[in-house]
């Protein structure tokens, strides 16, 4: 597999539900890189909150972005989940070498998807508030690469969309 030079930092993005762990830990396993769930660095105040179905906000959100920011700078090949809903959240991430993955899922099917998701803090409660915080690419933001999910997309399909569109051959 050749990758392009330099770093090569991927965000898997887009609401709860929408497969970016799924998709995140496919991309590093190809890539050979680690993969990093942003999931894992939220505070457990913050996971508590949203257990409870509330969101979060832009000052619960800072500190974990910074983590996240950290982690990304720390390496020069890494794969991570992130939500990354809002365009300030996806600048405060935009390391050196940093591509998005936008899983773009249609609201029937993250609800389907939800509603068989168990163990998880974020439930179908705050399904509702991640799409209106979701901030779609602007024309600007040219290293966001959307990939389109329907119920027929397999896995298989999804992780050549993404190594397609990361140009890796």
């Amino acid at each position: 597999m050749t990758l392009p030079p330099g770093p090569l930092r991927v965000i898997v993005m887009g609401v709860s539900g929408s497969g970016k762990t799924t998709l995140g830990r496919a991309v590093g396993a190809a890539l050979h890189a680690p993969f990093l769930d942003g999931d894992d660095y939220h505070t457990p105040q913050a996971r508590a909150r949203m257990h409870a179905g509330h969101p979060l906000n832009d000052a619960d959100r800072a500190p974990w972005l910074a983590r996240l920011r950290a982690e990304l700078d720390a390496r020069d090949r890494v794969i991570l989940a992130c939500s990354a809903l809002k365009r300030p959240y996806r600048d405060a991430l935009r390391a050196p070498g940093t591509r998005f993955l936008h899983l773009h899922v249609p609201e029937n099917l993250l609800r389907e998807r939800l509603g068989h998701r168990h163990g998880h803090y974020a439930g179908p409660d705050l399904l509702p508030s991640q799409l209106s915080t979701l901030q779609p690419p602007q024309p600007d933001e040219t290293d966001i690469h959307i990939l389109h999910v329907t119920a027929t997309t397999t896995q298989a399909d999804l992780l050549t969309q993404a190594l397609t569109e990361l140009k890796v051959t």
